[in-house]
């Protein structure tokens, strides 16, 4: 049985469609017509984070700044209602107007998310709770940290980390919803990744050979660093299968805003950084930097991809 339809939008030459599960639809309708704004965001809303995290690409620390609130509702307010919006610090719920963003976002249509640390989840379980109640986070995303988190939520998806976190802690847990992110060798993880390289290596080298294991026996996806590091397209038997899969290259349907400076990047590794305009041209520049062109639609290409 198919899941409810909560959102549809049409972006240049795509249309777009939202379930309650989670499944989002993306159908090509002109190749002549590229997007005209991104699907997903990753909104950057504060650098303030207690858990000083050594391989942490954004560098954040107990000294960082939160975000101007009404400035970032300000720059999203001129996207459609369905587009994505992951919402990541830093540590996301120390903002003490988290709630009024998730809100604000919630009212214009968008669909919030949130990553929190597992050491965090503990402390912001009050609220996320009521916001979840309030419909105005639907995803959490929990990085892990020592052990599974128990909560109970549908949309609670683990991240774990290639070149960090032990694949093994899967092993005979129930079944779990998994996003698998790439190792990135940049901010605070350069240094990790200089000190540590073979450590890195060889927990990324793990993750290779047990995925289809996990694969088979939980629900995974991974980002595009993930995809480059594991090559899970040896899961699928058939080229076309894996293909149905991708949700597209970095930059080609999404971008990284970072509310506490103000800059847009293709993503949250990226070197390359611009200070924020209109949403729009914001999204024509991240596709010109990631080299999708601004011309005519891009197919499907290896990014994120979701099994």
């Amino acid at each position: 049985m198919k899941s409810p339809l909560i959102a549809s939008y049409r972006n240049g030459g795509y249309e777009v469609s939202i379930h309650a599960d989670g499944t989002k639809v993306r159908d090509l309708v002109d190749a002549d017509v590229p997007p005209e704004h991104p699907e997903q965001m990753d909104l950057k809303i504060t650098d303030w984070c207690d858990a000083g995290c050594h391989w942490c690409h954004e560098m954040s620390t107990k000294r960082g700044a939160h975000g101007d609130v009404d400035a970032m509702l300000g720059l999203l307010s001129g996207l459609p209602a369905g587009v994505e919006i992951a919402i990541g610090g830093g540590d996301p719920l120390s903002h003490p107007e988290f709630p009024r963003l998730a809100r604000g976002l919630r009212d214009a249509g968008l669909i919030p998310s949130v990553t929190v640390n597992g050491r965090h989840l503990e402390r912001s379980l009050p609220v996320l709770e009521g916001l979840i109640a309030e419909k105005a986070v639907f995803g959490v995303g929990v990085s892990f940290f020592r052990a599974l988190p128990e909560w109970d939520y549908p949309h609670k998806v683990v991240h774990m980390i290639a070149g960090v976190d032990d694949p093994s802690v899967l092993d005979d847990a129930p079944r779990q919803k998994v996003l698998v992110l790439g190792y990135k060798d940049f901010g605070r993880g350069e240094r990790h990744m200089s000190r540590h390289s073979a450590d890195v290596v060889d927990g990324i080298a793990r993750w290779r050979r047990e995925l289809l294991w996990i694969a088979r026996e939980h629900h995974v996806s991974f980002d595009t660093l993930a995809i480059g590091q594991l090559d899970p397209s040896r899961l699928f038997m058939e080229d076309a299968d894996y293909g149905k899969r991708f949700m597209g290259r970095e930059g080609e349907f999404s971008m990284y805003v970072d509310g506490v400076r103000r800059e847009f990047a293709v993503s949250s590794y990226s070197r390359e950084r611009r200070e924020w305009s209109d949403i729009r041209s914001m999204f024509r520049s991240v596709r010109e930097m990631a080299g999708h062109g601004t011309n005519a639609a891009t197919p499907p290409g290896i990014g994120g991809l979701r099994l």
